[in-house]
């Protein structure tokens, strides 16, 4: 990049008052030399003290707060976030969006960086790529996942990839722009933990340079549940990969 860029953190929360306060700590703590990292977080309707925690920590992080009077899904989320960060960002700046509960490993975050300063338009946290690993999960989940990324793989044509639905990615601000530019209002339109997915295909399909950094998923750094529903979200894994077969 031609001049130290923003970077933004885009987080969706839902009921993560026991996970958000570690994840801004762990933020506070990053080098990331030539950026002014924030945090924008998106608080998707929750009724425990999310928000609360987030407001306690702007004296040491800036960030900021858009709230949903009610929770609206994680597709809704991302329209809600990338729309907020194309308001304040310039092309050259990056959006970072992470898991709210601590599962993204932020170790790899500066070569995630890296691969956007050196010309790629999206970089991927993906566990299944060589060199990446899952732990503390469950064996089904484990199993489930990786035959939703076959179906993909498979339906969908993208192969320069090994990982889908992960929130963990880098995006150059001026890729957001050409997706807003081309899809608007059809950019995200898969309501729940697929449309991640979606994503993922409508870049590439628009032939945007997609890349890859390994990483450990760690499921025993989450306090309390996950909120996706592994057998739900893998039926929608289908259904798009059917639906988006032949789509432009």
């Amino acid at each position: 990049m031609s001049r130290p860029g923003q970077l933004l953190f885009v987080v969706l929360a839902y009921n993560e008052e026991h996970n958000v306060g570690r994840l801004l700590e762990s933020l506070r703590q990053l080098d990331l030399p030539g950026y002014r990292p924030r945090l924008l977080l998106v608080n998707d309707g929750s009724t425990d003290r999310t928000r609360e925690v987030v407001m306690n920590h702007r004296e040491y992080f800036p960030v900021e707060v858009v709230d949903h009077a009610a929770n609206l899904g994680v597709g809704q989320g991302f329209r809600t976030g990338f729309a907020a960060a194309l308001e304040r960002l310039h092309d050259d700046d990056v959006v970072v969006t992470i898991e709210a509960d601590n599962t993204s490993d932020l170790s790899i975050l500066p070569a995630m960086l890296r691969q956007v300063e050196g010309g790629s338009d999206v970089s991927l946290a993906s566990c299944y790529a060589p060199g990446g690993e899952v732990k503390g999960t469950t064996f089904l989940r484990v199993v489930l996942s990786k035959v939703a990324n076959w179906i993909i793989k498979a339906f969908c044509g993208v192969s320069e990839v090994h990982t889908y639905s992960s929130f963990y990615r880098a995006y150059r601000v001026s890729a957001l722009r050409k997706a807003m530019a081309r899809y608007g209002d059809r950019f995200i339109e898969e309501p729940g933990f697929v449309c991640m997915v979606e994503v993922v295909v409508k870049l590439h399909r628009m032939k945007l340079r997609l890349t890859e950094v390994p990483m450990m998923l760690d499921g025993g750094q989450r306090k309390g549940a996950s909120k996706m529903k592994v057998v739900r979200t893998i039926r929608g894994y289908a259904h798009f990969a059917w639906r988006n077969l032949f789509a432009d």
